[in-house]
């Protein structure tokens, strides 16, 4: 039984996501290109390569720097689990292993530590009011995991 709870969760989470990544992609499709001409010059040169957001031609960008994305407590996590929970939660909108995102903004090389993709996994609209992002059913461990793993992709 515990099995099938399981296999219904990962199912329906993957609905939810697919639909956010949907509607998401529809809505910045037409808006993307005018709106993230990416950082700059004056932008490149207050804040290091890895904090500033990645430009357009990398996927999308950071809502903020990472520098200013609040911390959740997390307890350490698995990042060879993490990667299983990315692929199938995550890896739609920020593509296979963070990297080039085309809804959701490319993690991989971003600097991000565990602690704060843990917050935006459990407040997707924490920092930015109109993401698409889901809230997705993760437990506790999952949440770790993944933040363990996101903050490995350097």
């Amino acid at each position: 039984m515990k099995h099938v709870t399981a296999v219904l969760s990962v199912l329906i989470a993957s609905a939810l996501l697919v639909a956010a990544c949907s509607k998401n992609n529809q809505e910045s499709s037409s808006t993307t290109t005018s709106e993230s001409p990416g950082p700059t010059a004056a932008a490149m040169s207050e804040s290091p390569p890895a904090e500033s957001p990645r430009a357009a031609t990398h996927g999308v960008a950071l809502p903020i720097p990472p520098s200013k994305l609040p911390n959740a407590s997390v307890p350490a996590g698995n990042a060879s689990a993490g990667s299983k929970v990315f692929s199938a939660n995550c890896a739609s909108c920020h593509g296979e292993g963070g990297k080039n995102g085309q809804v959701g903004p490319t993690l991989y090389g971003t600097g991000l530590k565990a602690g704060q993709v843990a917050y935006m996994v459990r407040n997707p609209q924490g920092v930015d009011k109109s993401s698409g992002m889901p809230k997705l059913p993760l437990t506790a461990k999952e949440v770790a995991d993944v933040s363990a793993y996101v903050a490995s992709l350097k």
